[in-house]
């Protein structure tokens, strides 16, 4: 078994502060329909535009593109503490890494553009990690996806 996609290739870190949004299906109200409308006149799309961020992260929300909605509960609603992710960004300009700052006509030239860390989590996947907001006593929850 190949062990190298364990541990993450040695890099810098620049933490950069992204605004994200819920994950569409926790939109308020009829909110989901105006911005399906929204996405349709504009050619804009939400949930890689602007809902959530590709690559790791501390805090924000969690995808269920996946998967449906699943509730990390422990008398609560969990928050997401860690996003531990296989890329970073798809080159997409409003989640593009300012430290990839290169035209979109040569991102998908640039080496490591998705994987700078080395890390593969599962097939592909990212590991998220929720802690509970009530208590620190009680466990963290895991999820892959």
């Amino acid at each position: 078994m190949e062990y190298d996609t364990y541990l993450p290739v040695p890099c810098v870190l620049h933490p950069e502060q992204v605004v994200e949004y819920p994950y569409e299906d926790f939109l308020p109200g009829d909110l989901e329909e105006r911005i399906r409308i929204w996405e349709e006149s504009s050619g804009y799309d939400y949930f890689s535009g602007l809902s959530i961020a590709d690559g790791w992260k501390v805090g924000g929300y969690a995808a269920w593109n996946l998967t449906d909605p699943y509730p990390m509960l422990c008398g609560a609603d969990m928050n997401l503490l860690v996003k531990v992710d296989g890329g970073e960004s798809d080159g997409t300009e409003s989640r593009r890494p300012l430290e990839d700052a290169v035209p979109e006509s040569e991102f998908h030239e640039h080496p490591n553009r998705w994987q700078p860390t080395g890390i593969t989590i599962g097939r592909g996947y990212a590991l998220w990690i929720f802690t509970c907001p009530v208590s620190f006593d009680h466990p963290h929850a895991v999820s892959m996806r």
